[in-house]
C-alpha cells in the first residue's frame, strides 16, 4: 500500500478508477486513509489537505483522548501494572533498603521508601535494557543496508519512538522497551533504514519494507496501541 507524507501527517492512499473526487478517513485506530482518484497530481492533493487540516486534527484529538481514558497514567503503587517487552508485569512495594528497581521472577520490586523515586527509577531501568538490547537489533538493520550508525542514544523524546540525527547518530526513546518485540524490531528498522534516506520518501518506505516486509501491519499496531505502552 502507499504512503503519503504531508508535513506531520502520514496517509495511507487508496486510489480508485471509479472515485472522482479527493476523500479523507480518519480509521477508529487513528491512522489517515487518503482516497484519490487515477491521475491525481501531488500539488491538489496538497492543497486538498490543507484544506482539511483543521478537520483531521479535530479527529485526531477526539481519538487520543478516547485513548487517554482507556489507559490512564501508571501509578507506583502495590499491585500496578508495567510493560516490558509487550507483557505486563505487577510492582511489588517491599520493605527494604535496596535504592533500585529490581525485577525478579516476573516481578518488579520497589523499597516503599524509594516509592517517590519510583518513576525515575524505572526510567534508569528501561534505558539499562534498551542499551542491552538495541544495538544489536540496529546492528542487524545497519548490516542489512550496508551502511553504519555513528552511534546510539536512548533518551527522552516526547512523543517520537526514534530519530536519526543529521550525523547519522540513532536516538530511541526509552519508553520503546515497554512495546512487543515485533513493534521494537520495526522502529529499530524504521530508525536505521534513516541513515540511507532522511525523509519519508517512497524510496524510503520501500527500504522499510526490505527490512520489515510487514510494516505496515505493525505501524497500524503500533498506532493502536502507542498509548497502552506510553502513559508512564
Amino acid at each position: 500500500m502507499a504512503l503519503y507524507q504531508s508535513d506531520d501527517l502520514q496517509f495511507k492512499v487508496h486510489t480508485s478508477a471509479k472515485r472522482k473526487s479527493l476523500g479523507i478517513t480518519v480509521d477508529r485506530d487513528g491512522s489517515l486513509i487518503l482516497h484519490t482518484p487515477n491521475n491525481i497530481v501531488s500539488d491538489e492533493i496538497e492543497s486538498f489537505i490543507n484544506e482539511k487540516r483543521l478537520w483531521i486534527y479535530t479527529k485526531l484529538a477526539a481519538k487520543e483522548f478516547l485513548n487517554e481514558q482507556a489507559h490512564p497514567e501508571r501509578r507506583f503503587i502495590d499491585g500496578e501494572g508495567f510493560c516490558y517487552l509487550g507483557r505486563t508485569y505487577r510492582l511489588a512495594l517491599i520493605d527494604s533498603r535496596i535504592q533500585s528497581l529490581i525485577f525478579k521472577s516476573g516481578r518488579f520490586y520497589l523499597a516503599k521508601s524509594q516509592q517517590d523515586s519510583a518513576r525515575a527509577l524505572f526510567i534508569d531501568w528501561y534505558k539499562q535494557k534498551a542499551m542491552q538490547r538495541l544495538p544489536g537489533l540496529v546492528s542487524e538493520f545497519t548490516s542489512r543496508l550496508g551502511v553504519k550508525a555513528n552511534g546510539l542514544k536512548v533518551m527522552e523524546l516526547g512523543n517520537r519512538w526514534g530519530s536519526c540525527s543529521d550525523n547519522g547518530v540513532l536516538n530511541f526513546h526509552w519508553k520503546v522497551m515497554q512495546l512487543p518485540q515485533k513493534l521494537l524490531r520495526y522502529i529499530a528498522a524504521h530508525e536505521a533504514a534513516h541513515l540511507l534516506e532522511k525523509h519519508h520518501s517512497p524510496e524510503f518506505w520501500q527500504t522499510v519494507e526490505r527490512l520489515i516486509p510487514n510494516y505496515i501491519d505493525l505501524q497500524a499496531t503500533l498506532q493502536v496501541d502507542a498509548l497502552k505502552y506510553a502513559r508512564l
